[in-house]
Parts: C-alpha cells; structure tokens; sequence
C-alpha cells in the first residue's frame, strides 16, 4: 500500500533535527518498506514517522540504493501497537492479548526457538558419518598392531610369453662340442650355442650400460639347470639371468654318463640393444 509520509532523521549532536518526504511501498503491523527516500538510510539507525497527526518511531533493518536520489529502507516499529498508517489491518499477531495470534504463527515461533538445537544436531550427525566413513575407507590400510601400511605396487617380472612377443627373429645354430673332461666326471665342459627359440634379455633401465658373463649348467635333456654369474653389474647379471632360463639347448639322449653340460654366456646392453656372445664361434647376435 502507498502512503505518503514525513520522515524524521533522528538528530546528531550538534545538529537539527532533519526530515524529508517519501512513502510507504507495502506496509504491516511491525513495519514497512519505505520509498522515495533521498538520503541513504544505515541498518541499525532510528527514524521517526509521521502521517497526518500520528508519528512513531522506527528502526532500519536494511537499505538499498535504487539511483543517485532514490533509496529504499525496510523498517521495524519501536512501538509496537501503535498504528499510524490510519487504514484497517489485518489482526496483527503481536497484540497483547494474543488474540490475533494463530496457532501457526505460536507453531512457527516455536520451529524457529528449537532451530540452533537442530543445526547443532545435524553438524554432530555429519561429522559422526564422516568419521565412519573414512574409518570404512582406510580400515584395510591398518597392521594388526595400529600403525599405517603404506603398499606401494611392486611390478612383476615379465613371463616367457611377453619376452617371447619381444624376441626377434629365433637365433639357433648347432652344438659344438669344445673340450671333454675325463671320464670319471659327470659334467662336459661344452661351447654352444641355444637350439630354437632364444629370449634376448631385457636392460632394467635403458639408460644402464654393461657386460655381463654367465655360466649355465645344461641337464641332459637341454634345458637351463643353473645360472651364475661370473661379472657384471647385478641389475644386468639378473635381468640376463631371466631370460637365460627359458633357453632350450640340444639334448644327447645317448650319452649316459654326461648327464650334464657346462658352458658360458657374453651379454653386453648397449641402451636399447643386447649383444650375446657365444664361445662356439666367437660371433655376436644384436637384438634390438
């Protein structure tokens, strides 16, 4: 509702008390929203209204700036009771006597007096569920004993099938017998070569350079009995070592009393090559 008004600025000390014009944008028991205002009201400032012969005192809750000499203010009454605005209201909730008050309005001051209660009540419930949460998340990370597992993911040493789809084209060649031991020993000291496929070593890091030596101990059916290094950095020495087991040699079903040979190994890792040396021919087979 518009009604014009006289709006009193409570005076500072050392100054008269000053007024101006403006009207009233929709009004109530408890305040109103004011307009037209040229000065700028401050939250927290009194004011005084005047409408015909009624006047009374106000608070400003809030101000706004519409333009340069137009302002708008929401206020509330000092002295509640008291209308001036001189047209019939609704009952207003805050009479006296209660009358005007609903069971709504006593239901909706009762929610609002019980609402710090339930702030506090859902904070507590959240940070409860929180703590649960990341008690569930992290329970498998614990020892037995309380203290924190930290497990880092250790990779796993390639199998034969994945060095297998590395290896080039198979280097074979045939067996050639250098030097036979008395025939009381039950070993023959042998240079050869791997008969089939051969699994060229893999270099841990590229940026690791070296040459490694192995002797290999061959069981009578061909295959790869035991593995020493002889020189060479270790990283080298077992990365060699690895693939060095699924080599394959020419077996001598015929020969009974040589249940086992023996003969040796030259890898040299030149960042993304491998070099093998074998004692047969003195030849070297590059792998890239």
């Amino acid at each position: 509702m518009v009604l014009p008004l006289r709006v009193w600025l409570n005076e500072q000390p050392g100054e008269t008390l000053r007024t101006q014009l403006a009207h009233t944008v929709d009004i109530s028991h408890i305040g109103c929203r004011l307009g037209g205002l040229r000065t700028e009201l401050f939250p927290g400032q009194t004011i005084s209204l005047q409408r015909g012969q009624n006047k009374a005192s106000f608070r400003v809750i809030w101000s706004k700036r519409l333009a340069v000499d137009e302002n708008q203010a929401g206020i509330e009454a000092l002295d509640y009771g008291k209308n001036i605005w001189a047209v019939e209201l609704p009952p207003s909730p805050f009479a006296p006597n209660g009358s005007g008050a609903t069971r709504s309005t006593q239901y909706k001051f009762i929610s609002l007096a019980a609402l710090p209660r339930v702030r506090w009540g859902l904070s507590f419930g959240l940070l409860i569920f929180g703590l649960a949460l990341v008690v569930f998340r992290y329970r498998g990370a614990f020892h037995e004993s309380g203290g924190l597992a930290i497990r880092f993911p250790l990779p796993a040493p390639p199998t034969a099938e994945v060095l297998a789809r590395v290896t080039p084209t198979p280097h074979s060649s045939p067996a050639v017998l250098a030097k036979t031991v008395d025939s009381s020993a039950s070993r023959v000291q042998v240079a050869e070569t791997p008969v089939g496929r051969v699994v060229y070593p893999m270099a841990p890091d590229d940026g690791i350079r070296g040459k490694v030596r192995l002797q290999i101990i061959i069981a009578a059916n061909g295959a790869v009995k035991k593995i020493r290094a002889l020189s060479g950095k270790q990283p080298l020495a077992e990365a060699a070592a690895q693939a060095v087991r699924f080599w394959r040699y020419s077996s001598f079903p015929g020969v009974e009393r040589f249940t086992e040979r023996e003969t040796s190994v030259t890898v040299s890792f030149v960042g993304d090559a491998v070099s093998l040396e074998f004692p047969s021919a003195n030849e070297q087979v590059h792998a890239n």
